[in-house]
C-alpha cells in the first residue's frame, strides 16, 4: 500500500468517524429533549458516540504513522 493511498484512507477514516460522531451526538440531544425518560433511547447513540472517537483515533495514528514514514523517506534520501 502506497502511502498516498493509506493517507487517502486515513482522512476518510476521520471523515466517517466525525460523520457517526455528530449523528449520534444528535440522537442524543433529541432524546435529551425529548419527553421520554427511558435511558434505553441514548445507549446506542452512546456506544456509536464511542466508536467514532475510536475510529477517528485509529485513523489519526494511521496518519501519524504515514508522517512519519515520509520522514524516514525523507532523510534517508537526503
Amino acid at each position: 500500500m502506497s502511502t498516498i493511498s493509506a493517507l487517502n484512507s486515513a482522512i476518510t477514516g476521520m471523515q466517517r468517524g466525525a460523520a457517526m460522531a455528530e449523528k449520534s451526538a444528535a440522537t442524543i440531544a433529541n432524546a435529551a429533549t425529548s419527553t421520554s425518560s427511558d435511558p434505553a433511547d441514548v445507549a446506542e447513540p452512546l456506544v456509536e458516540l464511542m466508536m467514532a472517537r475510536l475510529q477517528v483515533e485509529a485513523s489519526a495514528k494511521v496518519v501519524e504513522t504515514v508522517s512519519d514514514t515520509i520522514g524516514t523517506i525523507i532523510d534517508t534520501t537526503a
